[in-house]
């Protein structure tokens, strides 16, 4: 194991940073209890850090940093161990700092794929889980959705094994004896989006699904064609009103071009086996595969930035153009590799809030925040303020993870992104926040959410198993251990009742 003193940290997108005393690089499950013994033993903090792509200041330590990039192999699962109800299932044991990206390739050699993920995967399965990490699809689960046991260092070093009530495990062949195994349902569903305030997460194991194949079809329509489709659910649907599109997105320019906002639908269709491809269905259009990545994306950063500082006002149409120039007819491949949205080198340089809006009952209050969001933005065209990115919209199923936006229902997202640089980015995402929440939205805890400062009290409302999690986390950190900026701004630990770890 390798600790380093005074070593500068930031996170990807370099908003958040700052000195950290002890940058620690474990290379075991044992080096993690260790870590966590000398902190306690001096009265300080850990924070284990995967990628650091959170835009939040959810993963920015403070005393003691946990990097886990060289705890990312493959491990040995027993399947004796595994009660017979699961044993044909495609479980995997893996440590948590490896990337999605290594994740996916080293599952694609097993004939498995990853059931949904995000639309990059530079970040690292301990980090997208812990932060409620989704994708798209309605009738699709979160990442966290993937997870059956999970193993935690805790306070003390203490290492747990934490499972559903009817958890993978079987008891009575269960032999890891410097770890507790716990089968209970409010452990485990507090844990699955735990932000890093219970510990760190050394591994898990996940349910992966046979390799399949997925066609991506991108099409150019007005929000006046869209806007009904969604009302009435048919978007989500084929042509017959029954089959299910298995997943289904939309980009759109928040600012009207020729009276009327462009979109871009993103659809996903499962198909039957291995797609016989031509040279046209085996690549994504230019701009979708090449423009954004590196080393093309440098110029077309470049590019904006300039755009942004000294001709804010062509953004209306350059939003415009971008979309027209996303449209492709079809794209097929591994789900793995068409789950990935491509564009990296411009994502990673951005940043942005998101919230999920319940659709049950069938709400649309998402469909009223974002008309409210294009009235602002239309608005702030006065003021020479603009917004440098599409507005993004995803899909999400029902999550049992208490912390999860999506707890306990199906939802939408509305994801408004920012390039780095984007003058008066702060303000504009500011008022998009109030507008979100104000419409019932729960912001991603990964992203800009600084609208909880003026609504700590209400976070008890927007989760309402928080104090069941809150009881697990004054469990797992009864020394305020695990505690950093976030957790000090919003009062997690504390906001249904008990006494918050100083």
């Amino acid at each position: 194991m390798k600790i380093k003193e005074d070593k500068y940290w930031q996170n990807t997108i370099k908003k958040a940073g700052s000195n950290i005393p002890f940058y620690c690089i474990p290379e075991s499950l044992d080096d993690l209890s260790e870590i966590i013994k000398m902190a306690e033993g001096q009265s300080k903090r850990v924070k284990a850090v995967g990628s650091g792509h959170s835009f939040s200041d959810v993963a920015l330590p403070v005393h003691y940093l946990v990097d886990l990039k060289k705890l990312d192999n493959l491990l040995v699962l027993d399947p004796e161990k595994i009660k017979p109800a699961y044993r044909n299932r495609n479980l995997i044991n893996v440590e948590g700092g490896m990337t999605i990206q290594k994740f996916n390739r080293l599952m694609d050699k097993k004939g498995l794929c990853i059931k949904n993920m995000g639309g990059i995967d530079n970040q690292t399965l301990a980090g997208a889980i812990s932060t409620g990490t989704h994708g798209t699809g309605i009738d699709l689960p979160s990442l966290p959705g993937m997870v059956h046991s999970m193993v935690l260092v805790s306070s003390n070093g203490k290492k747990y094994r934490v499972e559903p009530t009817d958890g993978v495990t079987d008891p009575a062949k269960y032999n890891e004896p410097e770890i507790e195994l716990i089968q209970d349902d409010h452990h485990f569903k507090s844990c699955m989006v735990s932000l890093g305030c219970f510990g760190i997460i050394y591994s898990f194991i996940l349910e992966m699904e046979n390799m399949y194949y997925l066609r991506e079809s991108k099409e150019l329509l007005s929000w006046t064609d869209v806007k009904p489709r969604l009302i009435d659910k048919s978007l989500f649907f084929e042509e017959d009103g029954v089959t299910p599109i298995r997943g289904m997105m939309f980009q759109i320019n928040p600012y009207k071009v020729n009276n009327d906002h462009s979109c871009i639908v993103v659809k996903h269709r499962l198909l039957s086996g291995k797609p016989k491809r031509d040279l046209n269905d085996s690549k994504r259009n230019v701009w979708s595969s090449v423009g954004g990545s590196f080393p093309f994306g440098i110029f077309a950063f470049w590019l904006v930035k300039k755009r942004a500082r000294n001709n804010p006002e062509k953004f209306v149409n350059i939003l415009d153009s971008a979309l027209k120039r996303l449209k492709d007819k079809r794209y097929e491949n591994e789900g793995y590799k068409v789950l990935y949205q491509g564009v990296e080198y411009l994502k990673v340089r951005a940043y942005d809030s998101e919230f999920a809006f319940d659709l049950g009952n069938d709400s649309t209050a998402y469909i009223d925040a974002l008309e409210e969001m294009f009235e602002l933005a239309e608005k702030n065209q006065a003021r020479n303020w603009y917004q440098t990115s599409p507005m993004g919209i995803r899909f999400v199923d029902r999550s049992a993870a208490y912390l999860s936006p999506e707890y306990d229902k199906k939802v939408a997202y509305i994801d408004a992104p920012f390039l780095l640089g984007t003058p008066h980015s702060d303000d504009i995402l500011k008022s998009y926040q109030e507008i979100m929440y104000k419409h019932g939205g729960i912001p991603h805890w990964g992203k800009i959410n600084t609208i909880l400062n003026d609504h700590k009290d209400q976070i008890k409302d927007l989760y309402p198993m928080l104090g069941e999690w809150e009881k697990v986390f004054r469990k797992f950190n009864p020394k305020g251990t695990f505690n950093n900026q976030f957790t000090d701004r919003l009062g997690l630990g504390n906001l249904t009742g008990g006494d918050l770890p100083a």
